[in-house]
């Protein structure tokens, strides 16, 4: 019987070095989760170049880029959305996210600030 690994986004605001402990952990098979996209909220961050080093798809939301922050967090919710996530790890991303958001998306905050 094969198992379906989880579909996880994960979030980075930096140098991505959460990311890569969950990308380092294992393949799917072992872990019971696979790494569909990375998203971060400025672009260049290292967490991008960790995940296009894998082949992994990202994605850049940039709160300047929106008129207001409900702008910006449902343009973030759509765009993770796309990706078909079953769960989306916030893994050292600096920006704090929406009811939008949190009603569309199950989260882990890997951060201890109250994001």
């Amino acid at each position: 019987m094969s198992v379906v690994p989880l579909r996880v986004v994960v979030l980075v605001s930096g140098s991505g070095t959460n990311l890569q402990a969950l990308l380092d952990a294992g393949p799917p098979e072992m872990t019971g989760y696979a790494v569909v996209a990375v998203g971060a909220d400025r672009p260049g961050t290292g967490g991008e170049e960790r995940a296009r080093t894998r082949g992994i798809p990202t994605f850049v939301v940039p709160l300047a880029d929106h008129r207001s922050r409900d702008d910006w967090d449902r343009a973030l919710t759509e765009e993770v959305a796309s990706h078909t996530p079953d769960v989306v790890v916030s893994a050292g991303f600096m920006k704090v996210l929406g009811e939008r958001f949190l009603a569309a998306h199950r989260v882990i905050n890997t951060h201890p600030a109250l994001l």
